[in-house]
């Protein structure tokens, strides 16, 4: 007889076991399910507004070019299509990140997520893709539709968010572009709103919508990104002064000023680079060097401005000109540089020239953008015997109980404030405060932009002394600057002024 019995115990035990390793499984199965979800959920919502990601946005934007694609098929091309818009926060929210609490910056996120959330219908879509970037999918929006649609959402945008004892305003800039008239797939349609989105932010515009001529600028910056490339290739340095040069603006420092002439008591000059493009001519600063900014391709440039300013120190040391000064401009990517008081240093070893007669001018904004690095920076800068100089004052947003912490020597008037100096009478205020202030802080001070004689001797009242402007001269090559110089030598150190004015000092 067979013994079921304990054959029957045996099959029990392997069926427990089976039963307790399914269960594991089950229950490891669960938790990777999961992770798996919890890793999802945070690919597809942004934590700061908890709205949709990027992932979300190539997602249901494919989803909104095939949905409106069919009908355009079906024969119902006079729908409307959709928009797709990008809107990108202001500077200010970058400074607030840095400068205060995570708390603060992540409430700006989600308030202008809510904000946004508000005014769209139940078809619309936002996601927030970048910190400081949100996209719209905005069905039938387009032309009247869409600029008022714009016009409430830019008010609400910027309505001040408040905090325990202080507020922060946050600008928004917009590009848009359209569907199927800007692009028929979710590449062409985000490339172009984003190229209508920068170019908002290059105009310092509230919106632009994409149009063909944006894509052809940006083709001709990536051009002109790629010729200066080409430009620097060259073996050496010194080969950039094939395609780039310098010209020299005159800074005169006045000691007296009666009947129309001018005692100078100080001769220097400006360093300002020209580009002259193998096939495209004279380029103008206004365009190369935004474009070399942003690529990087600044740093180069600044190398070479600088070791051609300090061997033309050497040089006009050398052949009697030893009581000229320079002055070059660093743009903030320079300044902020790991390499540029390396530049320096390798400058003055090379030439064997002391900087003290090079005068370095930064921009206010740049100078207040972190202060305790600035410092450091500056400090180092003046151990090197650099003179430093804060060019366009009064134009950015400097906080004037900072400025007494940076071994500055000079601060430069912005030209805005000379414009209309004759007329303008919160002009004179604001320069004759700025005159005070170097005065009483020992910072020597230079007016940009001096245009006429009538301005001068405006200024020259108000207490100002070093000056810089066409009614000087216009910027000069060298030859032509030294020149300028030997005919004030020449004459006794007095400028008459191209325009007689009587003027007693």
């Amino acid at each position: 007889m067979i013994d079921t019995g304990h054959e029957n115990l045996h099959l029990q035990s392997e069926s427990g076991d089976l039963s307790s390793e399914n269960t594991k499984l089950r229950s490891e199965l669960a938790a990777a399910q999961q992770r798996l979800a919890q890793l999802e959920q945070k690919l597809s919502f942004q934590s700061q507004s908890g709205l949709p990601t990027h992932f979300r946005l190539d997602l249901e934007l494919e989803e909104f070019v095939e949905r409106f694609g069919r009908r355009q098929d079906d024969g119902s091309a006079n729908l409307p299509g959709f928009t797709v818009l990008i809107l990108q926060l202001g500077s200010t929210y970058g400074m607030v990140r840095k400068t205060l609490r995570a708390s603060i910056s992540e409430w700006i996120l989600y308030q202008t997520g809510c904000r946004i959330a508000a005014f769209l219908s139940g078809r619309d879509r936002v996601f927030h893709t970048r910190e400081d970037e949100f996209v719209l999918l905005l069905p039938g929006k387009k032309g009247s539709h869409l600029k008022e649609f714009l016009q409430k959402l830019h008010t609400s945008l910027a309505v001040p968010h408040g905090f325990t004892g202080f507020s922060v305003s946050v600008g928004v800039t917009s590009g848009a572009s359209y569907f199927p008239e800007h692009g028929l797939n979710r590449s062409d349609l985000l490339h172009h709103a984003d190229l209508a989105a920068g170019a908002a932010k290059d105009r310092h515009k509230p919106f632009v919508l994409f149009r063909q001529s944006i894509r052809e600028i940006a083709v001709e910056r990536m051009e002109l990104q790629n010729s200066i490339l080409k430009a620097i290739e060259a073996p050496a340095l010194h080969q950039l002064g094939e395609q780039f040069r310098l010209l020299y603006q005159p800074k005169l420092v006045v000691s007296s000023f009666d009947e129309g002439k001018l005692h100078i008591s100080k001769i220097g000059a400006e360093a300002l680079m020209r580009w002259n493009h193998p096939s495209k001519g004279l380029i103008s600063p206004a365009q190369f060097i935004p474009i070399a900014e942003e690529s990087g391709l600044i740093e180069p440039l600044g190398k070479w401005l600088v070791y051609t300013c300090a061997s033309l120190l050497e040089a006009w040391t050398t052949t009697g000109y030893g009581d000229i000064g320079l002055s070059v401009n660093l743009s903030p990517r320079q300044f902020r540089s790991s390499s540029i008081l390396q530049t320096f240093e390798s400058a003055l070893s090379s030439t064997g020239s002391g900087l003290n007669r090079l005068t370095v001018e930064l921009t206010e904004t740049s100078l207040f953008e972190d202060i305790e690095s600035t410092t450091r920076i500056l400090e180092r800068f003046a151990a090197l015997g650099l003179r430093i100089s804060v060019d366009d004052f009064g134009s950015g947003y400097s906080s004037l109980s900072h400025l007494h912490r940076f071994p500055l020597d000079e601060i430069k008037v912005d030209r805005l404030f000379v414009e209309h100096i004759r007329t303008n009478k919160h002009d004179r205020v604001i320069v004759g405060s700025l005159v005070h202030m170097a005065k009483d802080l020992g910072f020597d001070l230079i007016v940009e932009g001096v245009e006429d004689a009538e301005s001068l001797a405006i200024l020259y009242d108000m207490g100002c002394r070093g000056y810089q402007g066409f009614v000087l001269s216009e910027a000069l090559s060298e030859e032509e600057f030294l020149r300028f110089h030997d005919d004030i030598v020449a004459n006794d150190m007095v400028v008459q002024l191209p325009l007689a004015l009587t003027h007693q000092s």
